[in-house]
């Protein structure tokens, strides 16, 4: 409205004004006619009839808004825009003049009612003219998935390019007693010999990265648009890092995952199909090799037939799921993580604190920069999330993987 009655001549403004007292005035004898419509019912109600001073002071009131009615016209007519409020007093104005409103003054009626021939609609869609769009702030996207197997991992930092640690393959253990061919010999005679082999490993530093090409316009006038890109981008390193983790190939760059290298589950009871006494048997597995497993990894799909598994077809008595309560997923008294870095009927049982190891050799971040190909010259940036990392797995017989 400033800007617009900066604009406006000296006529208009004054015309402008002028209008706007008329409106109040309008609105005050607006508010008096309603008065004395009341007024005017509760007569009825008391006696069957208006009182004639009530009749002159309707009439009197109609006669002014009317009044006030033809000075907005002639305003209009000098060129002053009218509001959308205006547009309802011709309303008004049609009331007052109206057969129903003459019946009520008169006192033949106590009620006066006018039905609208005409009707004011609004345009639909975008770019409507009298109604303002509500722009709601933020971006909708797709959620994120529950990023977890980072957590379950110890990490820690280097230096290098290169992860080297060694593996020991087998260990021969005989120690016994020193003792000869006779039972008497226990002197002057050879010990038991133990054998242990080892395998040096190496696992390189891997970089993980992706970025996206903005213009510096769009990245200077939308700071919303910014970190909203540098989120979807960091979430997206963040969400390859977990896949990798569990299932890179080890080539073409990819890491070494955990899945890739854990131990195959040896069926022992063949007799088992059910996915918790498969489960149980392949804690078992890690157990006879001496490792305490300290998670289970599931697939969605996996842990909702577990937890929906009841104990019979007529029974709803559930296995392992309580309805009444959402507690945290657990098996065989080991945490389940579940997660669609697995796809569905995959399954890890391990010891992931002892097992293996994140080395960061650079922290997940995020960089803006105008030095790529020719983008100088055409005012755009490159928006570039990366990380070094390698996942080094130390004991393969500490995960035990199978298809349940």
């Amino acid at each position: 409205m400033a800007d617009y009655e900066s604009n406006m001549t000296t006529e208009q403004a004054e015309n402008l004004v002028n209008l706007k007292q008329v409106e109040a005035s309008i609105l005050t004898k607006f508010e008096e006619i309603k008065g004395a419509v009341e007024k005017s019912n509760g007569q009825i109600q008391e006696s069957g009839k208006v009182a004639t001073e009530t009749k002159q002071e309707i009439e009197k009131l109609a006669t002014d808004y009317n009044d006030l009615y033809d000075r907005v016209q002639g305003i209009e007519q000098k060129g002053v825009a009218m509001q959308e409020d205006i547009s309802q007093m011709d309303i008004g104005a049609d009331f007052i003049k109206s057969e129903q409103f003459k019946d009520l003054q008169e006192g033949r009626s106590g009620r006066a009612r006018m039905e609208l021939k005409t009707a004011i609609i609004n345009a639909t869609g975008q770019n409507q003219p009298l109604v303002q769009s509500d722009r709601l702030g933020g971006i909708n996207t797709v959620p994120n998935r529950d990023l977890m197997i980072r957590d379950i991992l110890p990490s820690s930092g280097t230096t290098s390019n290169l992860i080297e640690f060694v593996r020991e393959n087998t260990f021969t253990n005989s120690a016994g007693p020193q003792v000869g061919g006779s039972p008497e010999a226990f002197e002057n005679v050879t010990k038991p010999e133990s054998g242990i082999t080892f395998t040096l490993v190496n696992q390189a530093v891997q970089t993980l990265a992706h970025w996206i090409p903005a213009s510096k316009q769009v990245i200077e006038d939308s700071q919303q648009l910014q970190s909203f890109i540098n989120g979807r981008l960091m979430y997206g390193l963040k969400l390859y890092e977990e896949n990798q983790l569990l299932l890179g190939s080890n080539a073409n760059g990819q890491l070494n995952g955990i899945h890739t290298q854990a131990t195959a589950y040896t069926v022992q009871s063949p007799q088992l199909t059910n996915q918790l006494d498969i489960i149980r048997e392949m804690v078992k597995q890690a157990h006879v090799g001496n490792y305490k497993p300290d998670a289970i990894l599931l697939n969605p799909q996996e842990w909702f037939e577990i937890d929906t598994k009841k104990v019979g077809t007529s029974d709803d008595r559930y296995v392992v799921g309580n309805p009444r309560e959402m507690s945290a997923p657990r098996l065989w008294g080991l945490p389940v993580v579940v997660t669609n870095a697995l796809t569905a009927g995959q399954c890890v049982v391990g010891n992931f604190a002892m097992g293996a190891e994140i080395k960061d050799r650079m922290s997940a971040t995020v960089e803006v920069s105008r030095e790529n190909s020719d983008n100088f010259v055409k005012n755009m940036v490159t928006v570039l999330a990366e990380e070094r990392i390698a996942l080094c797995v130390y004991r393969t017989e500490a995960f035990i993987k199978a298809t349940i």
